[in-house]
């Protein structure tokens, strides 16, 4: 979601200012997605990341050690 919202505020004039500072919480989160920076704010501004979509990748090999146990069958 990050990365559509980054997108979006690439679009906006200067002066507008519309942000979210969103970050891999908890910290697993890395650990499961792929293509999401660790430092997303640098010097004040955030790049625009250059994935398409929502510019990263869920990788369910690694998310599913992190299911509830009646959420086993989620990728399925």
């Amino acid at each position: 979601m990050a990365s559509v919202l980054i997108r979006v505020c690439a679009t906006l004039p200067r002066n507008f200012i519309a942000f979210e500072y969103t970050t891999g919480d908890p910290d697993w989160w890395y650990d499961i997605v792929e293509g999401l920076p660790q430092a997303i704010v640098k010097d004040g501004f955030v790049d625009v990341i250059e994935r398409p979509g929502m510019g990263v990748d869920l990788v369910p090999e690694r998310a599913r050690q992190y299911l509830a146990e009646d959420e086993q069958m989620f990728f399925d």
